[in-house]
């Protein structure tokens, strides 16, 4: 089962060119993951075809590959630099294996984008893991939202115009169980000691999440419409 993590920020300090940076922030989410299995630590830019795809490295000794923004600086240069993407790939070929990374920038009219595919099994039913990889994307882009869901969630979700819910939501608010009684976990990011920046909300705890259990997607939706009768779920329009 393929899960995705979405997230949705607006940095003003954040140029669409500013490839060195953009890199140093996906690389702090790619350090948590690599620390679940080490097919998470070696990531390409991804290309046109296989072989292309497996020339230039994303990270170097511990930092942006200086060949890839290179690559970036000329594919991107004048006019094309009004909205760039930064697209990375684990090299692996199997499906079971595989993952893919991107971070869209824009000229900050629409909100700004980061997308996670993991398409292995490994991140499947560890909810502290995938907490960790929602901390990381937090601290990187201080995101209006992040969503962690299995693939085709969107198609169930409650409102078009809205997150979801999905396996786990992150929202940046300090939320009770008050709030949100039918979720089976509120999670404070960052964790304890620290100042509370929001709330990971999580459906499903016990299990894994499956699209196939009709129970997990009637929680999720239940918690989707508790947020919007609280005015606590944003519209994407006002992200």
């Amino acid at each position: 089962m393929t899960v995705n993590i979405n997230l949705q920020f607006r940095d003003e300090s954040l140029a669409s060119t500013d490839f060195r940076e953009i890199l140093i922030r996906l690389q702090k989410i790619v350090r948590v993951m690599a620390k679940k299995t080490p097919k998470l630590e070696t990531w390409y830019a991804q290309g046109d075809s296989l072989k292309e795809a497996y020339l230039y490295r994303a990270f170097e000794h511990d930092a942006p590959s200086e060949p890839l923004l290179a690559v970036l600086r000329q594919r991107f240069k004048g006019p094309a630099g009004d909205f760039t993407y930064v697209s990375l790939w684990n090299g692996e070929q199997s499906l079971d294996e595989g993952a893919t990374l991107s971070c869209h920038v824009g000229n900050k009219v629409l909100a700004d984008s980061v997308d996670i595919s993991l398409y292995a099994d490994f991140h499947l039913g560890d909810v502290e893991a995938m907490a960790d990889v929602v901390r990381a994307a937090v601290a990187a882009f201080n995101p209006a939202y992040v969503i962690a869901s299995p693939y085709g969630y969107i198609e169930k979700q409650v409102f078009d115009d809205r997150p979801g819910v999905g396996w786990m939501l992150y929202l940046p608010k300090v939320l009770t169980v008050q709030q949100v009684p039918e979720a089976h976990a509120l999670i404070p990011i960052p964790e304890a000691g620290k100042r509370q920046v929001g709330t990971l909300i999580v459906s499903e705890i016990e299990e894994i999440f499956s699209l196939d259990n009709p129970a997990h997607v009637l929680n999720a939706n239940q918690i989707e419409i508790r947020l919007v009768d609280q005015d606590l779920l944003p519209l994407y329009a006002e992200i």
